[in-house]
């Protein structure tokens, strides 16, 4: 049916109290809603409108389910020589560890609960995050290692940012902070064994790069997230 046709039916139909006709509508005739203009019977009763029951309480407003962001905190910091146990009193919120013990030689091992952060040989300094999966807080650290170290945990102040057009480089474990604005990095590595890059964004960690030696490509990175680069070499991360 062409469109000429089609408006003269329609000024038939709506005269008839019949909605009006379209081309999509070819062959269909639907009849109007009351809404639309047709009356009611003549002694066709209306029914009353609803009304709530005295008393009846009102219900309450509904709530937010956005999580609010957590408020920054302090960092903390935990010293040792050799192999030790360390309690932490950081909350169920992601928190970032850096573990640095220089002189330090073969085998050196961070474990929670939960994972192993740290496995690398001596010296080592570098950054993981923890509690990133819900229901799995890192209450306990057991550090294997010879010599004198550092662990400290911090919120995600500490990080270095990742900005639009920005390039940061680095050695061995690291983690960045990627604002909004930002939908991939590119990622160059010389040296490693392997090389893993996670991204974690909404309560959500993937795996995006995990291979033998180096890598060199671009990884979807949706910001705002945080960027977990592992490996035993070097790194140059590039955002666009």
């Amino acid at each position: 049916m062409t469109r000429r046709l089609c408006a003269v039916l329609s000024a038939v139909l709506l005269t008839a109290g019949l909605a009006a006709c379209s081309p999509e509508n070819t062959g269909r005739v639907v009849p109007r809603a009351a809404s639309d203009g047709l009356r009611s019977s003549p002694g066709a009763s209306t029914p009353p409108p609803l009304r709530s029951s005295p008393g009846a309480p009102t219900p309450p407003p509904p709530t937010s389910t956005t999580t609010p962001a957590p408020g920054p905190r302090p960092a903390e910091t935990h010293s040792g020589k050799g192999n030790s146990t360390v309690v932490t009193s950081w909350p169920m919120r992601l928190g970032f560890v850096t573990f640095d013990c220089p002189k330090c030689s073969g085998h050196v091992a961070v474990n929670t609960e939960n994972e192993l952060i740290v496995n690398d040989a001596g010296p080592y300094k570098g950054t993981q995050w923890i509690n990133d999966m819900p229901d799995h807080q890192a209450k306990t650290f057991t550090v294997k290692a010879n010599a004198a170290w550092t662990l400290t945990i911090t919120d995600e102040s500490a990080l270095p940012v990742l900005a639009p057009g920005k390039t940061l480089s680095g050695k061995s474990d690291a983690v960045v902070s990627v604002p909004k604005d930002v939908s991939s990095i590119a990622v160059t590595t010389r040296g490693n064994g392997n090389t893993a890059v996670w991204v974690h964004s909404d309560d959500f960690s993937d795996l995006p790069v995990n291979q033998l030696g180096d890598y060199k490509g671009s990884v979807p990175v949706p910001g705002p997230a945080f960027v977990s680069l592992e490996g035993d070499g070097t790194w140059t991360a590039t955002a666009s």
